[in-house]
């Protein structure tokens, strides 16, 4: 039932989406209304747009992407259409260099005391080629996943229904909960 509204609620979303796009498109190029094939060519541009306008739309759809190819390969799948999300951004690393100086003075006073101080600095800065505004970068992690829907029109067999999900949880690392795997409905 969660699965439901929440397919819902996304065609909600994508058709909100669409929608003020095929708007937005009447009121800047002045046109007056689409054909059919129009309208739906728009809406998916409008939604390819606007989640590829980012490195984590573009890092989206290329995992998509590879997750449709391995799909489409086995037995029994048919026709596949694959989303991914992510929970994180992309995780940078940057090298730096770091310097630490440690002063130590004594001091006596005229009764024979002595005091000693320590002074410690620390100077931590991010490494800049010469010439360059980019920092120098160590590591770059990907973004965790956090859901995969797989909708297939094979996956009304529970056997290519598990073997789907097997495989993008052995693909992805990650948990059983995130994924879900459904029929493909229509013609």
């Amino acid at each position: 039932m969660k699965l439901m509204k929440l397919i819902s609620s996304d065609k909600m979303l994508i058709g909100l989406v669409a929608l003020i796009a095929v708007g937005m498109s009447f009121i800047y190029l002045g046109k007056g209304p689409e054909t059919p094939a129009q309208s739906i060519q728009t809406k998916s541009t409008a939604t390819t747009a606007l989640t590829t306008n980012t490195k984590i739309g573009a890092l989206e759809k290329e995992l998509e992407s590879k997750l449709q190819a391995n799909i489409l390969l086995m037995e029994g799948v048919g026709k596949v259409q694959v989303s991914v999300s992510f929970a994180t951004g992309l995780k940078n690393e940057y090298a730096r260099n770091n310097n630490v100086t440690k002063n130590t003075s004594k001091e006596t006073d005229k009764t024979g005391g002595t005091r000693e101080t320590t002074q410690v600095t620390e100077n931590n800065q991010v490494v800049m080629p010469n010439g360059s505004s980019q920092p120098v970068m160590v590591m770059e992690d990907r973004p965790e996943v956090a859901g995969v829907l797989v909708i297939a029109e094979g996956a009304r067999d529970p056997k290519v229904r598990e073997g789907i999900h097997t495989a993008v949880q052995t693909l992805l690392n990650i948990p059983s909960a995130r994924i879900t795997v459904v029929p493909m409905g229509g013609s």
